[in-house]
């Protein structure tokens, strides 16, 4: 799959940048394919770069148990969502907005996939180069991480809703 301006134009996250933008994003985007049940990003592990699925399924999945000093409670892995390729989804974009950003979650490739990969240096350098796209790729990211917040809100109130009612019986 080659990386095209047609196919940037469909992706979210390059949403409403010109075509003349999309040329120049071209040039720090790295192709990578991963096989069949492989850990793209595991939690809690440090990383550097931004993943857009741009053919395959992955599972995204998160340790239900907090990793406490001397516990001797086991880590359960929790499956959070499947994402399909369909929609072009990003993830690992916390590496923008912190220096020491450790991955939230794993995924795993369900399927083989490929990737388009930017590395936090070329995405910041390009921001800074120019300012029309950095605004433009920063605001996609923001409305995207907006909605992640209100569905994790959302569950959080589920939950302790649920917990409130088991305690009160």
């Amino acid at each position: 799959m080659e990386i095209t301006e047609q196919l940037l134009m469909k992706i979210p996250i390059f949403k409403g940048l010109k075509e003349e933008h999309l040329k120049i994003v071209k040039e720090i985007i790295e192709i990578k394919e991963f096989e069949e049940d492989t850990a793209v990003i595991k939690e809690g592990e440090a990383g550097d770069e931004i993943y857009i699925l741009l053919d395959g399924e992955v599972e995204v999945s998160k340790t239900l148990v907090l990793k406490l000093p001397g516990s001797e409670i086991g880590q359960k892995e929790k499956s959070l969502t499947k994402l399909s390729s369909e929609s072009f989804p990003f993830f690992g974009e916390m590496v923008l907005f912190d220096e020491r950003a450790e991955r939230t979650a794993t995924v795993i490739t369900r399927k083989p996939c490929k990737f388009a990969i930017i590395h936090k240096n070329d995405f910041i350098n390009l921001a800074e180069k120019n300012n029309e796209i950095g605004y433009v790729l920063y605001k996609n990211i923001a409305e995207v991480l907006a909605e992640r917040l209100r569905k994790a809100n959302n569950d959080i109130l589920k939950l302790t809703t649920a917990l409130s009612l088991i305690l009160s019986r």
